[in-house]
């Protein structure tokens, strides 16, 4: 890139000077031509450098959008998009460092009476591109902040669905356990087996003198008994060699049957009408 004040120009002003004035003040005058050119040189050099690097942050901006864009299109997380907000803002801290020193060369170019018209314009045209920037870099920030809160909506969106759904998983565990429990207990049944004697000092029978036997009528020992479920008995071995049953089960809803070794069962063939009247079974062995 070509220095904005051309270096033709400069020469041409050390040959005026040098041809206006003789002796010292001809020195004098080429000593001061000389520091003015150098000035600006320098400053030309700090323009082409400012110039560099205000495009590069351009780049740079334009790198973070494609950042964004892509990020916006495959969902991904609040992380990256902090991450994009933090380059934006040293972008933007770089590019106001570029603004205040555009500043003060424009400042000294008014101080020193200058009339460079190409520098002026040079410089005019950079502090708008960083202006320019500056709006990229909020309405990228505006993005970011309005996908921020969308985030935020869709988060509190899934949080609240997901407690919804575990109260209602819950409501219906509950509800199912509930039902279960229901059904177990529907289901509960109690049988005991003893000798007549036993069936007695555990208050299942009971019978005085001359009087009929009396099933469970009285104070009895409940844990006698052994619990089990009517959905799966089907058969009761008894250890005894002869059975009778005591409780009030209907006739036909079971048989006695003999075992190889001398015992006997009770098979029960109809387990609704069986436990219809009553769950506690009685069965008496000799």
């Amino acid at each position: 890139m070509k220095k904005i004040l051309p270096l033709c120009a400069m020469g041409a002003l050390l040959l005026a000077s040098c041809s206006g004035h003789k002796g010292d003040s001809k020195a004098d005058s080429l000593v001061i031509v000389t520091a003015q050119y150098e000035e600006a040189s320098t400053m030309n050099d700090s323009l082409l450098l400012l110039m560099g690097d205000i495009y590069a942050g351009l780049d740079s901006i334009n790198m973070q959008e494609g950042l964004l864009y892509s990020i916006d299109r495959s969902g991904e997380g609040v992380d990256r998009r902090a991450d994009i907000r933090d380059n934006l803002a040293g972008i933007k801290a770089r590019l106001q460092q570029n603004k205040d020193m555009l500043s003060k060369m424009q400042a000294q170019l008014d101080k020193t009476g200058g009339e460079n018209s190409v520098m002026k314009k040079t410089i005019a045209q950079l502090q708008e591109r960083i202006a320019q920037q500056e709006e990229k870099i909020n309405q990228l920030n505006e993005q970011l902040e309005n996908a921020n809160t969308q985030i935020a909506e869709l988060t509190d969106q899934v949080t609240k669905g997901k407690e919804e759904l575990d109260a209602e998983t819950a409501a219906r565990e509950k509800a199912e356990a509930e039902t279960v429990a229901a059904e177990n207990a529907a289901n509960k049944v109690y049988y005991a087996i003893g000798t007549n004697k036993e069936l007695k000092q555990n208050g299942l029978l009971e019978k005085k003198f001359l009087g009929a036997t009396k099933v469970l009528k009285g104070d009895f020992n409940e844990n006698y008994f052994t619990v089990g479920d009517k959905r799966d008995i089907s058969v009761i071995n008894t250890g005894g060699k002869k059975v009778k049953i005591w409780s009030n089960m209907p006739a036909g809803s079971y048989d006695i049957i003999d075992n190889a070794n001398g015992t006997q069962s009770v098979k029960i063939t109809n387990p609704t009408s069986f436990w219809s009247l009553t769950p506690f079974l009685i069965i008496q062995i000799d």
